[in-house]
């Protein structure tokens, strides 16, 4: 015998004769077509045998569950009784499981009550039901339903103070802020497409940008006629909070801009393009980073309609923050 083929569950019927036609022996056949060696003393008993060595030692003692039907007949038989007796015994020092079948509303014996119990019926359907619920049990089956990976934002880089849904929905504007090469305008439709595309729906999504505007992160344009958000200025500060997630070697691309600076100090119009190239990073988040230069005294930058950019100023301080 295979070992890795799983053992085929066995199940004592434990009914009054008046039972068996209308719902044991259906019953039995039910279980076997569902994976579920059945015990029925119809089957199992032969001419000449020990009833109570069949009944209890071949029976009761050598089954996984002892499925007790009881009815409006099964009440005063003391057969029946015995194979409960035998069966709590069982169920107390061995572990079997005791899985009571009601019919006819019958009151359910007093050792049973602490027990649930199906509530079953005389019919194809409703022995076919009960069959199945019990091959569920005896199979290990988990009636719950199966649970899925979890949405793709919860997986998200977490940036302090925020919540994964936060800092996702921050990394797509900060991500369609690079596309658009703007902090000022970046297009709300899109993101929310893209938010939807990693579990975070509009609801959560919208809720998220109330909370990076609280956190000085991101705004708001202004809403067209129907009251509808068209686009968010992500903020300075919003950007730089999720660069070092989405631009690989942010920190190395930095330190080259500064060294660039300090070593060959440019003197084109296209310097912005120029670092970009240099480092391989995108051209705002060059931009970006010259003008926190630019805040914190390092150098000027000068910016024209056309497009063009230039660096001056460059103080002799610039070449501290080299690492």
């Amino acid at each position: 015998m295979d070992d890795d083929v799983a053992p085929v569950p066995t199940a004592f019927l434990s009914h009054a004769s008046e039972d068996k036609a209308s719902f044991a022996e259906p019953l039995g056949r039910e279980l076997a077509s569902l994976g579920i060696r059945p015990w029925l003393d119809k089957w199992e008993i032969r001419p000449g045998d020990s009833l109570v060595s069949k009944l209890f030692d071949e029976g009761v003692a050598a089954v996984d569950a002892v499925i007790v039907v009881v009815s409006q007949y099964s009440a005063g038989k003391p057969r029946v009784r015995a194979e409960l007796d035998a069966a709590m015994v069982r169920r107390i020092t061995e572990s079997t499981r005791l899985i009571p079948i009601r019919l006819d509303d019958a009151d359910m014996p007093a050792p049973l009550q602490m027990l649930v119990w199906h509530d079953a019926v005389r019919t194809e359907d409703g022995i076919r039901h009960t069959a199945r619920l019990i091959a569920d049990t005896l199979h290990g089956r988990d009636p719950r339903p199966a649970v899925a990976s979890p949405p793709a934002y919860t997986s998200a880089v977490c940036i302090p103070g925020l919540t994964a849904a936060d800092s996702t929905l921050l990394t797509l504007l900060a991500e369609e802020a690079i596309s658009a090469n703007t902090l000022l305008y970046v297009p709300w439709p899109e993101v929310v497409a893209r938010a939807a595309s990693q579990g975070l729906d509009e609801t959560l999504a919208t809720e998220s940008l109330a909370v990076l505007e609280q956190r000085y992160h991101a705004r708001r344009q202004p809403l067209c006629a129907g009251g509808a958000v068209l686009a968010v200025e992500l903020t300075p500060r919003g950007f730089r909070a999720v660069l070092d997630a989405i631009v690989p070697g942010a920190e190395t691309a930095r330190q080259r801009i500064i060294a660039s600076l300090v070593n060959t100090p440019p003197d084109s119009t296209t310097v912005v393009d120029d670092l970009a190239t240099l480092t391989g990073t995108p051209p705002l988040f060059v931009l970006q980073f010259l003008r926190e230069l630019q805040a914190e005294g390092h150098l000027t930058v000068l910016l024209t309609l056309g497009g063009h950019s230039r660096v001056a100023a460059i103080s002799p301080a610039l070449k501290r923050l080299l690492r």
